[in-house]
């Protein structure tokens, strides 16, 4: 009977993941998309040649932005580059690797938890449906298939691997049998997983949700239950003061969301209605309603503005409270909504991040599952478990044919880029991704008709509630490299945006596209060039060698020595932090035949005391 159970068991993992492929295969053959393009593609500190150490090495601190962190996770990227270069096809394999490997350790903890929760008969197989629902979701395509989201993923990997070590030391101490050396296994899954993503901190949440629904701080030994209980009291104790004396004041005020349309308050506002959406998302899974992106998404700037805040605060509330007060008589439906609540603490908060990704919950969704899981097996059935089993596997295979669909979706970039647009109007990164593809399709050739569809879905962008320069960007653009006459209401709309709208890394690289072309020679007004800069360094302080590129393009190009003076001379005191920078820009103004101006800049750095 013991060889027979470990073949089913083995049989259901094989199952499992034959399933999980086959719903994913399809999208292996799609493009990189957004962040994979600046953290990634453009990262060549991530392009490994082979893997030797100093490649690796270069790779692991190659997190852009910051220089530091995630170095698993990027370690992994370089691995991706030096097997198959820039083909997407090798890193989304990752990517569908890493959440095979999650699968299975769903499946694994869903099991434990359902004996926890009192299922016998039924464990495994309930564990293999959550599994495989969590797993096949089309929620979680967009971080399977989205190659940067392995950072996401991957974090979870060693997430799920210090849970299922947590609840079997845990076990071992309410049984009477030791567990510390389980417990102290959690620390390396830990700092695993904070090599991946930040996100691996709330691991303390999710075992305190444990501790007050399905292990109830429980422990043979006296002394061992009264260490969870007051180690978790003293731990939420520190971490709300943590939160009100070091993070809400460093991003509470209003210099922490330059890059934003938003505030701190407004964004947590926000969250009333967002975290409402992903269980919708959740819960009907239809694939209109999942737009990978979501700048168009409003922000609340009160309770009643709009009125759907309050409405989803008072929702999430209620649901809240209603976990709190089911957390004995339904531990595992409490543990599930705990789960959802916890994996959103710090997206859903006051860090300035983008209102939605639906990245953010790759984790959250198992613990919405769990509690449907825990509803679903309460169910009264007259006529044995057919008719339930038989209502769960449609449901399954439902859900599987709809993340099918949108894997497959995924795997086409023009199919993918028309239906993010058509489906998302609204969205300026939609509308701007399709004119890309349909100016790379017309190879640049005016007559092309999709060179007029990429000039139309640009046209379309500018209209899109948060479209950024990028827009006016790409018409200029357009324009020039055909010789044609640029608009010049396209340069006032970009300085009206320069001077109205947040100035956030795609407007600085939008910007500095313009000034990167102009230098390869594509003809353009310099002069409004000048007074699109000039706008931006008026909100927004660069690095000193921002500056200094664009006093060479005032130089060479518009002749405006006063404003290449000024620039200059703003390089200069932004270097305090980086003295070594003024023989770099001194030599640059030789080299170029600037000897006077590098000789004043000289005397100004001197004059300030940060002359090398």
């Amino acid at each position: 009977m013991r060889l027979i159970g470990r073949w089913n068991a083995v049989l259901a993992a094989i199952g499992l993941l034959a399933v999980v492929t086959a719903v994913y295969w399809a999208g292996l053959t799609g493009p990189f998309v957004f962040d994979d393009f600046p953290a990634l593609v453009d990262n060549a500190k991530v392009h490994a040649t082979a893997l030797d150490w100093v490649s690796l090495k270069r790779a692991v601190f190659g997190f852009d932005p910051g220089g530091t962190g995630r170095q698993l996770a990027m370690l992994t990227f370089a691995v991706n580059h030096a097997l198959g270069g820039l083909n997407p096809w090798g890193w989304k394999l990752g990517g569908l690797l890493v959440h095979l490997v999650n699968a299975y350790l769903v499946y694994l903890l869903c099991q434990r938890l359902l004996t926890m929760a009192g299922v016998t008969r039924w464990s495994r197989a309930g564990a293999w449906a959550v599994a495989l629902l969590w797993a096949v979701h089309p929620l979680q395509v967009s971080s399977v298939l989205y190659v940067v989201q392995r950072m996401e993923t991957l974090a979870l990997t060693f997430i799920l691997l210090a849970l299922l070590f947590y609840i079997k030391g845990r076990v071992a101490q309410r049984e009477g049998r030791p567990g510390w050396g389980w417990i102290a296994a959690c620390v390396p899954m830990l700092l695993l997983s904070l090599g991946c993503k930040e996100t691996a901190a709330l691991f303390p949440a999710y075992t305190l949700a444990l501790e007050l629904t399905l292990l109830g701080f429980a422990a043979t030994d006296v002394r061992v239950r009264r260490f969870w209980q007051w180690g978790y009291a003293a731990g939420v104790l520190v971490a709300v003061v943590a939160f009100c004396v070091v993070v809400l004041p460093h991003y509470a005020p209003v210099s922490a969301y330059t890059s934003r349309n938003f505030n701190a308050w407004e964004r947590v506002l926000t969250q009333l209605r967002v975290l409402p959406m992903y269980l919708g998302q959740m819960l009907f899974p239809v694939l209109s309603k999942m737009t990978f992106y979501y700048d168009q998404f409003a922000p609340s700037r009160s309770l009643v503005s709009p009125w759907t805040t309050w409405a989803g605060g008072l929702l999430l509330l209620s649901l809240l409270g209603l976990a709190v007060w089911q957390r004995h008589a339904r531990p595992l439906f409490a543990l599930g909504i705990f789960w959802f609540f916890a994996s959103h603490l710090i997206t859903s908060n006051v860090v300035p991040l983008e209102l939605v990704f639906e990245h953010r919950n790759y984790f959250a969704l198992l613990g919405i599952l769990l509690s449907l899981a825990d509803l679903v097996r309460r169910i009264p059935v007259r006529d044995g478990p057919a008719i339930k089993i038989a209502g769960i596997g449609a449901i399954v295979l439902a859900v599987g044919f709809l993340g099918a669909v949108r894997a497959a979706t995924w795997g086409d970039r023009l199919l993918l880029a028309t239906d993010l647009a058509s489906i998302n109007p609204q969205s300026a990164r939609a509308a701007h991704e399709l004119g890309v593809l349909y100016y790379e399709m017309s190879d640049g050739h005016p007559n092309s008709p999709f060179f007029s569809f990429a000039r139309a879905e640009f046209e379309r962008e500018t209209k899109a509630p948060a479209a950024s320069i990028l827009a006016e960007q790409s018409l200029i653009l357009m324009a020039a490299a055909h010789d044609e006459p640029v608009d010049p209401a396209l340069w006032r709309r970009l300085q009206q945006r320069l001077q109205e709208q947040p100035i956030t890394p795609q407007t600085t690289s939008a910007l500095f596209g313009l000034l990167d072309n102009r230098m390869k020679g594509v003809a353009l007004d310099d002069d409004a060039l000048d007074r699109s800069f000039v706008l931006m360094f008026n909100r927004v302080q660069m690095p000193p060698y921002s500056y200094a590129q664009v006093a060479s393009h005032a130089l060479k190009y518009s002749k405006n020595e006063p404003l290449a003076r000024q620039l200059l001379l703003e390089a200069v005191e932004q270097s305090v932090e980086t003295p070594d920078y003024i023989p770099i820009l001194v030599k640059g103004l030789r080299t170029d035949g600037y000897d006077v101006l590098a000789d004043w800049v000289l005397q100004q750095a001197k004059a300030r005391g940060i002359a090398p």
